[in-house]
Formats: C-alpha cells, sequence, structure tokens
C-alpha cells in the first residue's frame, strides 16, 4: 500500500478546512468540534482522503488527531477573522474564490458525466459468465500462479487478536471455519469485509499482492488452517484462514473478478472511445 508522509496530509487540511469554516457542513457527520457555532466534522477529512486514498482519521494515534483537529480549529479561525477584516471581498480573493468555483464545478461536471455514461454501458447489458470462461480459457498463462484463498479477522490490538484465536481453539474441527466466519462479520475493522458481512473472504491472492507479514503467513499455512498467533501489519491485528492452496488459478474461484474486469475493460474501452470522439470534433492547441 502506498504510503503519505504526515506532512502532506497537514497541508492538504489548510484548503479542506474552508468549507467548515464556510459553514457547509454535511448532516449526520460526526462532529469533532465547535468553533464559535461552526461545526468541524469528519467530512473536513474528504478533500484529503480524495487526494491520499489510504488516509482514515479514526485509525491515525490519537495526538495525530489532536494536532489535525488544532490545525482545522486554527484554520476555522483565521478563515473568520479573515472575513472579519473583509478579505473576501478584495479583487484578489474574488478571482481566486471564482477560479476555485469554477474548477470546482468543472471537477463535478465531469464526474456527472462520466457516472451517466457509466450507467448507459451498464444498462445494455455486462459481462457473462460464459464471457469469462472464454477469457480465461484463452489466457491460461495469466492464471498459473501460486495462490492462496483465504479469510482474515483483523482487529486493533493483539490481546482481541488472540481472544479470537482463544475462541477459535475451542471450536470444534468440524465448526472451526463457520465460527471464523462468524467472529469475522461481528469484530473485524476491515470496512470492507464488516459491510459485506463476508466472513472476512478476502479471495485469492498471490503473495506479493498482500503486505509481507500477511502474505508469509498466509502461504506458511496449510488449506484448513487458522493462525495461532496473530500477525501484526500497518493495518492492526490478524486472524488467517486458509480455505485453499493452488498452484494456479481455478476459474470458479475468479469467475466473479473476471466478470468485474471484463465490465471495466468495455467500461473504459466505451469512456475512451467517446472522449477520443470529442477530441476529434475539437480544435485543441497545446505548447508542449
Amino acid at each position: 500500500m502506498k504510503k503519505t508522509s504526515y506532512s502532506t496530509i497537514k497541508h492538504s487540511l489548510v484548503a479542506a478546512t474552508l468549507i467548515c469554516s464556510l459553514g457547509l457542513n454535511i448532516a449526520g457527520a460526526k462532529v469533532l468540534a465547535t468553533v464559535d457555532g461552526t461545526q468541524i466534522t469528519e467530512e473536513v477529512f474528504d478533500e484529503i482522503r480524495a487526494q491520499n486514498p489510504g488516509f482514515d482519521f479514526s485509525k491515525l494515534p490519537k495526538n495525530q488527531q489532536k494536532e489535525l483537529l488544532d490545525q482545522a480549529i486554527n484554520n476555522v479561525l483565521i478563515a473568520k477573522e479573515a472575513k472579519r477584516a473583509k478579505i473576501d471581498t478584495t479583487p484578489e480573493f474574488t478571482q481566486a474564490f471564482d477560479k476555485i468555483t469554477q474548477n470546482i464545478k468543472d471537477r463535478l461536471l465531469v464526474q456527472a458525466w462520466a457516472q451517466r455514461e457509466i450507467q448507459a454501458i451498464a444498462s445494455k447489458g455486462g459481462a457473462t459468465e460464459a464471457d469469462a470462461r472464454t477469457y480465461y480459457d484463452s489466457h491460461k498463462a495469466e492464471f498459473k500462479k501460486p495462490n492462496v484463498h483465504a479469510r482474515h479477522i483483523v482487529v486493533k490490538t493483539e490481546a482481541e487478536a488472540q481472544k479470537i484465536i482463544d475462541e477459535l481453539n475451542k471450536a470444534p474441527k468440524s465448526k472451526v471455519e463457520s465460527t471464523f466466519i462468524t467472529l469475522a462479520n461481528a469484530r473485524t475493522i476491515d470496512p470492507g469485509n464488516k459491510q459485506a458481512q463476508n466472513g472476512g473472504d478476502l479471495g485469492a491472492f498471490e503473495k506479493e499482492h498482500m503486505v509481507k507479514p500477511f502474505s508469509d503467513a498466509a502461504f506458511a499455512m496449510s488449506a484448513g488452517t487458522y493462525s495461532k498467533a496473530p500477525v501484526k501489519t500497518d493495518f492492526g491485528y490478524h486472524v488467517i484462514y486458509v480455505i485453499d492452496k493452488a498452484n494456479e488459478y481455478a476459474f470458479d474461484s475468479i469467475k466473479q473478478p473476471l466478470i468485474n474486469m471484463l465490465n471495466e475493460k468495455k467500461v473504459s474501452e466505451t469512456m475512451k472511445s467517446k472522449v477520443d470522439s470529442l477530441r476529434a470534433k475539437a480544435k485543441i492547441q497545446t505548447s508542449l
């Protein structure tokens, strides 16, 4: 996973907090602080998250959360002071604000157009299992790679992970996986698995697709077993259950990902064709 420097995140917060200072908070968002009646919510970090997808305020150490929140508070106070000084009425500010507003509008228009086009493409029907099978059969070499199909439960502390292992140790052998699924749905902090309620299923993956401590543990295990000690990564402490191990991907294990890939390929190619058509009709001059 690509890591983003903490200093970059702090710099990104300056612009993001302007939204709060203008009173544009979203109803229902968790309120982190109130400054003279202006609420600072977790939504202030959406702009940072858009630029740094790995950013998650709730998972930052408390000292970094406090530092970012203090900066957000300072930004609101400074913005209010600037408005009291009528800086927002100066020509320089108005020109800069109009430019930012236009940039935001253009970005939203691009997103809205893309969403509309994607929906239109989807309405015409997507890839089928037969399409996925045809691709699989004609690209066999791509799928001859060692892989593991595993589930995981990730929690914040080693003690929590060990408690889960202790519970699995008490389960009858025939019920270990079902017990694991129940525990994963209830206790994992992995947002994707939590929302999907899929028992922590990660699908099949190659060794280099996961962070090293996780991959090393998973690939060292046998099918039908779970990790006997917590596995620590930057995401927390994991308990792993290996469903299957193979030297190549079986069609059934990657059928849905293949269908998804073919649908994405169709969208990408169709969108590129539409954009190419727009470019062909436009008069474009560049200085590069």
